[in-house]
């Protein structure tokens, strides 16, 4: 008998989303090549520009849901699973719901975590009623399972699947040596809500101003999460953006300079990466960059992603002074922190083989007795 290929909708409404479908989509085709991916847009809650849909689908390739859509996408058997990095109330109503989610022929729901989540009570209460659910770090995968997993019994599997991964946290092939690369660039990633106020932010342009013209021979590049005019509707609404603070100061050395481009393009080039609370360090770890995290800026206090991000690193051997960054000091990543965070590579496969497990589940014991019933 030959197997059908596997029919998944990957769902989006902002950068974020997006970049996990692209990254997801490769991985899925990696595992196998005949997936059937449809990349579709959640248009209620839509926050993409013009620039950031050319970038990451320049082709058009997707389709537009309304709640009806997302719901008929849902229900209607044309899809073996919807992958999602955020739970939309639509889904989650009716997987709340037991006799949406009892019903034969649905797609299943794969749900991930946006990115580094410090939130985590919050992220995994939003994740309980999809299908498989994958979480990071383990340690989270643990405490899913005991909070909000029914676990498998005679003639039923656990419920809801729990995996450990995100296509962003794959375990990197190398770890950097101790020695920067002579040609390339520096790359500070900024983020939309940290620093939170403008006199940490403008403390940011001022280190990086710092170490451009400690290192004149280098470009070094603030990458920029939003332009100023595209975030009006994004979740991650940025206050005092860089490029207003840049057009304020009159003393930038010429090698500083602001960008728009992709993670992809600027990993291209980048001998280290600069961050604060940003997913961005995830990124740098994985492709084998070296990655600095600062978290010693004016009005930490005031800044709720600092102390999550501190414990999430706590013992990555990233954390690092403002001295440090200065004078360029990073070092590698700790392992036993590595295997704690990063997934194997081939998540793809992992999440293609749950998918087809959650779609045999065993029959409700109950069935036959409820067919004879119904005869009556």
């Amino acid at each position: 008998m030959t197997r059908r290929a596997p029919r998944l909708l990957l769902l989006f409404c902002d950068d974020s989303t997006l970049i996990f479908c692209a990254r997801m989509a490769d991985l899925l085709i990696e595992a196998d090549r005949s997936a059937q991916i449809t990349f579709a847009a959640y248009a209620p809650e839509s926050a993409l520009s013009d620039r950031q849909l050319r970038q990451y689908l320049p082709h058009g390739n997707y389709e537009i849901l309304d709640t009806v859509g997302l719901t008929a996408a849902l229900m209607n058997g044309a899809y073996d699973a919807i992958l999602t990095s955020r739970v939309f109330r639509p889904l989650d109503r009716l997987l709340g719901n037991p006799l949406y989610r009892q019903k034969s022929g649905r797609a299943r729901v794969v749900s991930f975590l946006g990115g580094l989540d410090f939130s985590p009570g919050r992220g995994m209460r939003n994740r309980r009623h999809c299908d498989i659910v994958y979480l990071f770090p383990r340690k989270t995968c643990e405490k899913f399972r005991t909070t909000y997993a029914q676990p498998a019994t005679e003639g039923l599997a656990e419920w809801p699947i729990v995996g450990f991964g995100h296509p962003a946290f794959l375990m990197p092939r190398s770890v950097p040596d101790k020695t920067l690369d002579p040609a390339g660039d520096i790359y500070f990633f900024a983020q939309a809500l940290s620093p939170s106020t403008a006199r940490a932010r403008r403390h940011m342009l001022e280190v990086m101003a710092a170490i451009a013209r400690r290192n004149p021979e280098r470009t070094v590049w603030i990458k920029l999460r939003h332009l100023p005019n595209e975030n009006t509707r994004h979740l991650h609404r940025e206050r005092h953006d860089y490029p207003g603070l840049a057009a304020a100061c009159t003393d930038l050395p010429g090698n500083l300079r602001l960008t728009a481009r992709t993670m992809g393009q600027a990993l291209s080039n980048a001998s280290l990466g600069i961050t604060c609370t940003s997913t961005a360090a995830i990124d740098l770890v994985r492709e084998g960059v070296p990655a600095m995290v600062h978290l010693d800026y004016p009005d930490t206090t005031l800044d709720p992603l600092v102390e999550p991000m501190r414990r999430l690193f706590s013992g990555s051997n990233l954390v690092k002074s403002l001295d440090d960054v200065l004078n360029l000091r990073f070092d590698a990543p700790d392992r036993d922190w590595l295997s704690g965070i990063f997934c194997p590579r081939d998540l793809g496969r992992d999440v293609l083989s749950r998918i087809a497990d959650a779609a045999l589940q065993p029959p409700d014991p109950f069935e036959k007795n409820n067919r004879i019933l119904s005869t009556y």
